[in-house]
């Protein structure tokens, strides 16, 4: 009867283990992603502690398993899981904040070491532990436990795939963490009837175990260049997750459903490479790789320009080059006898993905080279470890002819050299498919040519001025063919100045003097006297011009000192020293830094921080607008910059001016030309609360209208928020289509009068 039990008690236990390791990755991310201003760094960082603690995990349990026989180390076991409950549940200790104007990595690696390092690193070792037990007992299968590689893995993927369907909109972070807690102890009582099992059943001791292996003229010999391989095959899937994620969240949000959607399909992969029988076999796998990547070039050469759309592409890609991988990782594992050697080098590859990503790269690559050189990787490692077999002539062929039709249907004026060069990589690419290092190699070239998620064709630019990156993102200067500069965050524009002398100081993209941000700012001319003006978020410290000089004090709020060396250079941008307005610029997290200032101290506030072309969620909540609210004088006005491509904000800010009882207002304004010029400006969508009535009178003279709610969004706050319920800016394009509509209608009266 026991035996029967063995199965189900070991699986349960490991896949609840999983879902606990997995879901409190989220969880502790989106609890410390607002002290540090929504950067998707903040996940990597994130990744690369719980890989290292993965790594801790695994080194516990292969050392234990060396010195210490199984029973000893079930009571070890056990004895740290009731220690570590101590320390539940999950909260951030008062007190601790990010240093300004520095690299928080290393802060925000002390706080999760404090806060949830001792239960990460006792589940860590949970899997390859449980498993050794289980192939110390008398059960038929006990001599290949790799099976329940797969329910651990399946703990984990459900735990991501639940965690933004079900448990962000459904639980508070409060809440999350309570049950978390109560899943850690349903775990504890778990992990002590597997305990029970390997004490009453286990083969005998470690002596035992010693003299087997000993006795075991067959026992393989695992060679240094045999783990070499092991390493590299865990490494490049590692980094590729952490690649493909900064890819996807630089534009859209850093927020844990893209997060969870890459992790996702990195376990998954386990999943199905250590199944009994893999859905996908390895070599349609790494032939799958091969054409994805040649599209990928292709696409690159051709398309370069960056789109959403690509999204759904880039993680078809990293899935099929993480299963490559990871397929050839499952070929090459050795004996039962080994299995927590070849976890705990596979884990050292994983926390070395993290490293590079998280810590090397940024620092060593002015752009982010690293998803590219994985890629790369990827391909060189395609059968790595067993043989292939020739192309399927059949596929490749209609591979070329599918991109020929492409080529054809595309080939307008300006584009035959790219056309052209894009035949001639994939043909190259087609012949050397049989040739792995030949390949790999020719892939990787490309790749560093052509980078994913790089610039090439989104802006014509004639000069690059000034380029960098640090934690916060990859920032560009650059001059344009249509004699402009652009500040870009990400792929994002922050700022653009006209380089010409008569249009220098004439405020453009969102905020031009036509546009919805201009109209809060004239909201206060008509005031007297002196006003005091805070600004989130500096950009190149153009709405420094939308104000009067002699009447506006102006505070900007900046978390990357970065920008803040930008906007203060008059070699790259003058509307700091030029407009005339007093200014000081204060160094950290906005919500964190607008806390320390005197209540009623400002007559209006704008709310303008973006990371690439997405808005922190933490500077949307209720809390945050009841701060900024505090700030203000009782007449002052707080009006938002919610111009954003991939996320309906509007009636995020729409259910907070309901909660706070205080009526909301937005506006779009058109996009257009400076008068008598060609110089362009943006569409602009803007917020605002209306606090009396003088300021919904002023807004509503000016074609503002009452905020737009969304079926399915509710209150945000600091401890809830849902990206799902507001992806798709709806209301921002509705509203563009009425602006539209009333000028197609007002041109048609004009021509019937």
């Amino acid at each position: 009867m026991k035996l029967r039990l063995y199965i189900p008690v070991f699986s349960i236990t490991l896949l609840l283990s999983a879902a606990l390791l997995f879901s409190v990755q989220p969880l502790f991310s989106k609890m410390v992603l607002p002290l540090l201003g929504g950067t998707p760094q903040v996940w990597n960082t994130a990744m690369l502690f719980f890989q290292l603690l993965l790594l801790a995990g695994y080194a516990y349990a292969h050392g234990t398993t060396k010195l210490l026989g199984v029973r000893t180390q079930a009571i070890l076991h056990l004895a740290l899981l009731a220690v570590f409950a101590f320390v539940l549940p999950i909260a951030i200790p008062d007190g601790w904040h990010p240093p300004a104007g520095e690299d928080p990595t290393f802060w925000q690696l002390s706080l999760m070491a404090v806060t949830v390092g001792g239960p990460f690193f006792i589940l860590s070792g949970s899997a390859p532990m449980l498993q050794r037990w289980f192939s110390n007992t008398d059960h038929p299968d006990a001599g290949n436990p790799y099976f329940l590689y797969g329910a651990s893995n399946l703990g984990s993927i459900a735990a991501l795939l639940a965690y933004p369907v079900v448990i962000e909109p459904l639980m508070n972070l409060s809440e999350q963490s309570h049950s978390w807690t109560i899943g850690y102890i349903a775990l504890g009582a778990l992990t002590a009837i597997a305990a029970a099992f390997v004490w009453t059943n286990a083969k005998d001791s470690k002596a035992n175990e010693q003299k087997a292996a000993k006795d075991d003229k067959s026992a393989e010999v695992i060679t240094w260049g045999r783990r070499g391989q092991w390493l590299m095959l865990a490494f490049i899937p590692s980094s590729l997750m952490l690649g493909v994620t900064t890819y996807v969240t630089t534009d859209i949000a850093s927020v844990p459903l893209l997060w969870i959607i890459p992790l996702a399909l990195y376990v998954s992969t386990f999943i199905i490479v250590f199944a009994r029988t893999p859905i996908i076999s390895n070599e349609r796998a790494q032939m799958i790789l091969a054409y994805l990547l040649i599209a990928l070039l292709v696409q690159m050469i051709m398309f370069s320009s960056r789109e959403i759309l690509l999204i759904p592409f880039h993680m078809v890609l990293f899935f099929f080059a993480a299963l490559a991988c990871h397929s050839e990782l499952s070929a090459a594992k050795p004996h039962a006898r080994h299995l927590t050697e070849f976890y705990l080098v596979m884990s050292i590859g994983g926390a070395l993905g993290g490293v590079f990503n998280a810590l090397i790269a940024p620092n060593l690559f002015i752009i982010p080279l690293e998803y590219a050189i994985a890629l790369g990787g990827a391909a060189c490692l395609r059968f790595a470890t067993t043989k292939q077999d020739k192309p399927n002539l059949f596929y490749v062929s209609c591979a070329v002819l599918a991109v020929i039709a492409t080529f054809v249907a595309f080939n307008v004026p300006g584009q035959m050299v790219r056309t052209f060069m894009a035949f001639i990589v994939l043909a190259g690419l087609a012949l050397t498919l049989d040739k792995r290092w030949l390949f790999g190699l020719a892939v990787a070239a490309c790749l560093l040519i052509y980078p994913p998620g790089h610039i090439w064709g989104k802006f014509i630019f004639t000069d690059l001025v000034h380029q960098d990156r640090n934690f916060f993102g990859v920032v560009k200067v650059f001059d344009t063919t249509e004699n402009q500069r652009i500040l870009l965050h990400g792929t994002t524009n922050h700022g653009t100045q006209s380089l010409e002398d008569e249009h220098k100081m004439v405020p453009l993209s969102y905020y031009h003097h036509n546009g919805s941000i201009a109209d809060t700012f004239r909201a206060m001319d008509e005031r007297n006297g002196t006003q005091k003006v805070a600004v989130l978020g500096l950009g190149i410290g153009v709405t420094a011009c939308l104000g009067d000089a002699d009447r506006h004090d102006f505070d900007f709020y900046e978390i990357d000192p970065e920008i803040v060396e930008i906007a203060e250079n008059e070699d790259y941008f003058t509307f700091l020293s030029d407009c005339g307005s007093p200014y000081k610029i204060i160094l950290g997290d906005a919500r964190l830094t607008v806390a320390d200032q005197p209540d009623a101290l400002y007559d209006y506030m704008l709310v303008d921080v973006y990371s690439s072309d997405n808005i922190p969620v933490h500077l949307i909540t209720r809390e945050a607008i009841e701060l900024y609210l505090q700030k203000l004088k009782p007449d002052g006005i707080l009006a938002f910059n919610i111009s954003n491509s991939y996320l309906d904000i509007e009636p995020v800010l729409a259910e907070a001016s309901k909660a706070l009882g205080i009526d909301g207002y937005s506006r779009v304004s058109e996009e257009g030309t400076i008068e008598g010029t060609e110089i362009k400006y943006y569409a602009a969508h803007s917020f605002a609360f209306a606090r009396n009535d003088a300021q919904k009178a002023f807004l509503e003279r000016n074609g503002w209208t009452p905020a737009m709610h969304r079926d399915g969004v509710k209150l945000w706050t600091d401890q809830y928020s849902n990206i799902i319920s507001v992806i798709g800016n709806k209301t921002g394009s509705k509203r563009m289509v009425d602006i539209l509509r009333a000028k197609e209608a007002n041109e048609k009266n004009e021509e019937t009068e």
